[in-house]
């Protein structure tokens, strides 16, 4: 009986130790257990934070790209409103253009029109006719076959005065023979002589006057009107024929009416190679003191035609104008009465 109760003794005793060991097995595994989950919720807990960084970090970079893309919509929209401004404000100046072109065209044609119909024979007669503005305009002196190009003085004096002679440099030399003072030289818009043969036929049907004007290196433009001008041909030597009376603020250094020597009315003109002055011993248009030509006497106490800005161009209108560093400008032009 003993051996039973110490049988059932060890056999409690063992299931006692065994439950107490599963016991502190479960135990275990359930602090392990707790110990996983409060990792996991940990890592969740992370994971959450993270995701929400992630989801503001996110927030704010979309929010930047929208602000982006809203200012460079607008700086865009700024130059499509430039653009658009410019292509108006081009196009508008295009059309004024193109408007002033037609303009600019039809009154030209209109002009070419009214010279073919209508061949002008000087400035005046254009002055009155179709312009008065200064310029370059066709001519028809010597009919309607055969024009010349002439600048138009539309201002001076009532307008419509033909410019015979203009200096203004000396890039253009009037040092020159017959032949190139018998049909012109030089450039209109700037240093010119007309032709002596185109003079002719400007004077010799009507009465012309001539006007003169020195404008000085100051600015002061001195001039000299003549009521009577007019030239011969070619076979009588261009001789000058000029009468008073003189007016104006140049004073009167062609006619000196009371010095035969310097009196130019009824000289013939004189080139270096066509001696045709008064001098009895010399040629005053190949003299090295003078070189152009010009209608000398004995010599000349007027001479618009000498080597510009050099010593050797004596008296260009004495006395008001002795030296011919003070000029900047001459001109000569005529217009019949």
């Amino acid at each position: 009986m003993a051996g039973v109760w110490a049988a059932i003794f060890v056999y409690v005793l063992f299931v006692c130790t065994a439950s107490q060991k599963i016991y502190s097995d479960e135990k275990h595994d359930c602090d392990r257990n707790d110990q996983t989950n409060k990792i996991l919720n940990e890592k969740i807990e992370y994971l959450k934070q993270e995701n929400t960084r992630q989801i503001e970090s996110l927030k704010r970079e979309n929010a930047r790209q929208i602000e982006s893309l809203k200012r460079e919509n607008a700086r865009i929209n700024v130059i499509q409103t430039n653009i658009k401004e410019e292509f108006y404000e081009m196009f508008n100046i295009m059309m004024k253009n193109v408007t002033n072109i037609h303009e600019d065209l039809k009154s030209s044609i209109l002009q070419t029109i009214k010279s073919e119909l209508h061949k002008y024979k000087d400035c005046k007669d254009i002055y009155n006719n179709i312009n008065t503005e200064s310029g370059v305009y066709e001519i028809y002196p010597f009919g309607n076959n055969s024009k010349v190009s002439v600048f138009c003085d539309m201002m001076t004096e009532g307008g419509g005065w033909t410019a015979i002679q203009k200096r203004v440099s000396g890039s253009v030399s009037f040092d020159r023979t017959w032949t190139d003072y018998k049909t012109g030289f030089g450039n209109l818009n700037g240093s010119y002589w007309i032709g002596n043969d185109v003079i002719h036929q400007l004077t010799k049907r009507s009465n012309t006057s001539l006007y003169v004007s020195i404008t000085l290196t100051n600015g002061t433009r001195l001039y000299e009107l003549y009521n009577q001008f007019s030239v011969a041909d070619e076979t009588n030597n261009y001789r000058l024929f000029l009468g008073g009376p003189a007016t104006g603020t140049l004073g009167d250094s062609l006619l000196h009416t009371r010095d035969s020597d310097y009196d130019l009315s009824g000289m013939s003109f004189s080139t270096p190679d066509r001696d045709n002055d008064g001098c009895s011993w010399c040629n005053c248009a190949a003299y090295s003191a003078y070189r152009g030509g010009w209608w000398f006497n004995w010599c000349h106490q007027a001479f618009l035609n000498g080597q510009w800005s050099s010593e050797s161009w004596k008296r260009p209108w004495y006395p008001t104008v002795t030296d011919n560093k003070q000029i900047k400008e001459t001109l000569m032009m005529i217009k019949h009465n």
